[in-house]
């Protein structure tokens, strides 16, 4: 791996990268220890991107978005660079703990409501500073939310969210490309009307994560990343309900409304949507969320920011900055791993059909060449052999065959007049011993014979 290869190098002579955290569509995160000892860190943009321009301007857009939000709960950017190679990249601040994708999957797929709650209103939380500052975070989803052992649920990759002073500048969405995960992309987005994508964009995938997290799979699912999108574009989210009829009335409220097909059917912001998670919570344990247990990660989840750690995985930041899904993890990962999956049985499939048409096309050839030695057929490549008639008669093979020969080594003139001559018959091979096989004259033979 391209990127395995940066660990242990260092960067402007400053930053050393310790361990790959994760490898993205567009970029490749790692922790590292500057010179004085700061740990951070770095998201570090593919070389062969970072030749081009508009892709410059959106990966460098991601530090000033986020830091233009002003909440504890968006990562901070605090420096941006260039390395020696070409590279383009951003220090970010180091976090330690594991995604809500990664706690789901250390528990069978799913979390308990309490933490979906808690989780919520601190995503919630974010969002109404962002939205309010303008900016639409368009790729909310179980990786790229970050629970740290503070019990801070942080949210990451704004690296295609939308500030709206740079959207008219902007060519970066203007392409036709699909950006975001398809799995939780709202109708608009989907379809790519970049231009209805809103802050209820971000309250539709606030509504996918959970449901996700409640029932243990997707509002849209598809074999492919075209049937997803198709799905997403087309199809409204079954009920919360329908999947998991235990869950709380108040909650189900919650996320159907969210995940209401038409914008002007969702909550009409952050605020409005938080304030009802909280009153969900309140009816179910008629106490307020901020009572609630803190989010913990537990100590049995590895710090893997340590030069320590062996293992590659995919790392918060480190995903959907290109187009589609960019890390091959989590439910995005699984449900790619299925579509490759049903590939590799049907091209095997194909092989199989391929392989049993050709052995039977050489049984075919096998049981010819047989039934041609039994009729006595030459088979190709074998010298014509006539038997030895038996005495009083004429080998009819043998014949033909002179007949034929005499034609080839003598053809008719222009004349075809047909002169006492032309009636004589040809005369016969010269008879073999006795107990040998007779040899068919070559047509030189013939002609001596003749002349």
């Amino acid at each position: 791996m391209r990127a395995q290869t940066r660990v242990g190098t260092v960067l402007r002579s400053k930053w050393h990268l310790d361990v790959l955290l994760g490898v993205g569509g567009m970029a490749a995160v790692y922790a590292a220890t500057h010179r004085n000892g700061t740990r951070a860190a770095l998201k570090v943009l593919h070389p062969e991107l970072s030749t081009h321009a508009h892709i410059r301007s959106r990966f460098f857009r991601e530090g000033r978005v986020a830091n233009t939000i002003g909440h504890p709960g968006a990562v901070k950017v605090v420096d941006e660079d260039e390395a020696e190679d070409g590279s383009i990249f951003l220090v970010m601040e180091l976090l330690e703990g594991e995604s809500l994708d990664a706690r789901a999957q250390r528990s069978g797929g799913k979390l308990p409501a309490d933490e979906v709650l808690a989780a919520a209103d601190q995503i919630l939380d974010v969002l109404a500073a962002a939205h309010d500052k303008g900016v639409v975070h368009r790729d909310l989803k179980p990786e790229n939310v970050f629970l740290t052992r503070e019990g801070v649920v942080k949210l990451l990759d704004f690296g295609i969210a939308r500030l709206r002073e740079y959207s008219t500048a902007s060519s970066a969405t203007r392409t036709g490309t699909s950006m975001g995960t398809p799995m939780f992309m709202p109708p608009e987005q989907a379809r790519g009307l970049w231009d209805e994508v809103d802050a209820r964009s971000d309250l539709w995938a606030v509504g996918a994560l959970m449901f996700a997290l409640l029932t243990g799979r997707t509002v849209h699912e598809g074999r492919t990343t075209n049937e997803l999108l198709l799905s997403a574009m087309t199809n409204a989210a079954p009920p919360l309900l329908s999947l998991d009829p235990g869950a709380h009335a108040a909650v189900s409220a919650v996320v159907d409304r969210a995940l209401a097909f038409e914008k002007d059917l969702r909550w009409p912001d952050a605020r409005t949507m938080q304030n009802a998670v909280r009153h969900a919570y309140l009816g179910i344990h008629d106490a307020p969320i901020s009572t609630a247990p803190k989010l913990q990660v537990p100590p049995s989840v590895t710090d893997r920011t340590l030069p320590t750690a062996n293992a590659v995985a995919p790392a918060p930041g480190a995903g959907s900055t290109g187009t589609g899904p960019a890390l091959a993890s989590g439910r995005t990962g699984v449900a790619l791993r299925k579509s490759a999956n049903k590939v590799q049985r049907r091209l095997l499939l194909v092989v199989t059909i391929a392989g049993a048409g050709a052995l039977l096309a050489l049984a075919f050839v096998l049981v010819g060449a047989v039934t041609s030695r039994v009729r006595g057929t030459p088979v190709v490549g074998e010298a014509v052999v006539a038997e030895e008639p038996l005495p009083g008669e004429a080998s009819s093979s043998n014949a033909i065959e002179s007949e034929s020969m005499a034609a080839e080594a003598d053809p008719p003139g222009p004349s075809t007049t047909a002169g006492p001559s032309a009636q004589q018959p040809a005369p016969l091979a010269p008879k073999a011993d006795a107990g040998v096989k007779a040899r068919v004259p070559r047509p030189r033979d013939w002609k001596e014979q003749r002349r």
